[in-house]
């Protein structure tokens, strides 16, 4: 008789915390400088993902500003992305992989901002996507590829694949009033990302926080900065934010998986945590991992079933948020 072995192994280790909420901010301001400083500073403390955009763009050469600034923040611990416009599409694919290859030749960048992208379902437009979301991943492992329609999109971006997170809401007013579509707790939180702008004083701030992370949101940004150019400095309630995100990270409860039961070779997984979205992997090897499902609770528990494990010889389970 075949002996089944099963095990778990939670993001990190048992008892890990919940997957972090993360800043992602839109960094157009030229660095050196006390702005650049402060990102350095938020990501000691956060998960910190920094938009650069030396010149709408990555200009035509190298900036030694840029360079340090960049260096700087990845010893802190942060990342930097660059910034790339799509112009809804229209902008000719050679163009804008010009723009990446120019990014990638001048800086250590972690992937690729992808603004101005389409949220309809034409197929030209996400094969156009595709194309540049392949491009981007072939420069190189562990890259991130965020698009940025700025409101509710296609969970096509998402499946195609044509970005790796989504930016779905970039405005000065309406996030109380935001209803997000019902397929986004289908994706994990770390997908998504909301850039609130005009929001005038800290303590709407947390609130606006507080809503980001129940509409299943990874990544937040918040300013009091307004138009024409709302990212062009740090809010003044910055560290007031930054100090807010490490509070509901420090807070939020363990991450831990429990085997509860196998019957007839199928084994049912517990996942007890914070409430939102979780993927449950699986492996034989510890070499390769794969999912099996995503599921979102509301509470801090839900049970999985590994239908697939009955003719597997054993199996160990991690998941993540």
């Amino acid at each position: 008789m075949k002996r089944l072995w099963f095990g778990l192994i939670v993001a990190t280790a048992v008892g890990a915390s919940a997957a972090p909420l993360g800043i992602l901010v839109p960094s157009y301001f030229d660095p050196p400088g006390s702005l650049w400083d402060e990102l350095d500073f938020a990501a000691t403390r956060v998960p910190l993902v920094a938009i650069m955009n030396p010149n709408n763009g990555p200009g035509t050469r190298q900036n030694a500003g840029y360079v340090g600034a960049v260096n700087s923040l990845h010893a802190a611990g942060g990342r930097v992305i660059g910034y790339v416009s799509t112009s809804y599409a229209a902008r000719a694919t050679n163009t804008v992989t010009a723009d990446i290859d120019r990014y990638f030749s001048f800086y250590a960048v972690d992937g690729i901002f992808l603004d101005e992208m389409t949220n309809d379902a034409n197929t030209n437009h996400l094969d156009y996507y595709a194309a540049l979301y392949q491009y981007i991943h072939r420069q190189g492992t562990n890259l991130v590829v965020v698009g940025n329609p700025g409101i509710n999109t296609q969970e096509s971006y998402l499946t195609w694949p044509a970005a790796d997170a989504l930016v779905t809401f970039e405005d000065g007013t309406g996030y109380a009033a935001l209803v997000v579509d019902g397929w986004v707790t289908r994706h994990l939180a770390q997908q998504f990302s909301h850039l609130p702008y005009n929001v005038a004083s800290a303590a709407t701030m947390t609130n606006t926080i507080d809503l980001a992370a129940s509409r299943n949101v990874g990544w937040i940004y918040v300013t009091d900065d307004a138009l024409p150019n709302p990212w062009d400095t740090l809010p003044a309630y910055w560290t007031n934010e930054v100090n807010y995100i490490r509070s509901l990270n420090q807070s939020a409860p363990a991450t831990e998986l429990e085997i509860l039961s196998v019957s007839n070779g199928v084994p049912s997984v517990r996942i007890s945590g914070a409430p939102g979205t979780y993927e449950l992997q699986a492996t034989s090897n510890l070499a390769s991992w794969f999912p099996l499902t995503t599921v979102n609770t509301a509470t801090n528990t839900v049970n999985v079933q590994d239908t697939t494990a009955t003719n597997a010889a054993g199996r160990l389970y991690r998941t993540r948020q």
